[in-house]
């Protein structure tokens, strides 16, 4: 049993100096110029110990964003009205600008957009409650709002975040009535 948990230990360890080597690199490179040479380096760990870990780069950010994207639509998923769940929302995007900014400078907002979506996905199907919630209306609906509001917190950013965090909250708000 030690062994064992000695071992998940390790593997904890391992994960965490990938992902916290990776996200300083990617401060002064973007990611589709880092290597996993650069990055085992920069951890002090061997790229076997990457590859028991991950496949690519992509995946240490899928894994590292995902929870974070997870606990705000946990969060979002339990407030009763619409307006608090923007404004939860808002909190979140705002409190995330600088990862966001880093995705930008680092083309990889595609990696952040796709967590994101599965997200929202997850919090559609569990919140609709369209009786026709199948096939294309489902997918369409999924696609435009991901898609939409995702957009509108990488301009506001991208813009140097000139509106104000109510009237981005109200821009949302009137894009999902």
């Amino acid at each position: 049993m030690a062994a064992t948990e000695h071992a998940q230990s390790i593997k904890k360890d391992t994960k965490e100096w990938i992902t916290s080597a990776l996200l300083e690199l990617l401060r002064t490179k973007p990611l589709s110029k880092l290597t996993i040479s650069e990055v085992v380096k920069k951890a002090g760990v061997s790229r076997m110990a990457f590859y028991r870990n991950y496949e690519t780069l992509e995946q240490v950010l899928e894994e590292y964003y995902t929870p974070l994207f997870a606990d705000i639509f946990d969060k979002i998923a339990n407030k009763k009205s619409h307006e608090q769940k923007v404004a939860d929302l808002t909190r979140f995007f705002n409190a995330m600008t600088k990862d966001f900014q880093m995705a930008i400078e680092g083309n990889y907002t595609y990696l952040l957009y796709q967590v994101f979506k599965v997200h929202i996905t997850q919090f559609y199907d569990e919140l609709i409650p369209f009786a026709d919630w199948t096939g294309a209306k489902r997918s369409y609906w999924i696609d435009f709002m991901s898609a939409g509001v995702f957009e509108i917190w990488m301009m506001w950013i991208k813009n140097g975040q000139k509106e104000t965090l109510d009237e981005i909250s109200a821009l949302i708000r009137f894009f999902h009535k």
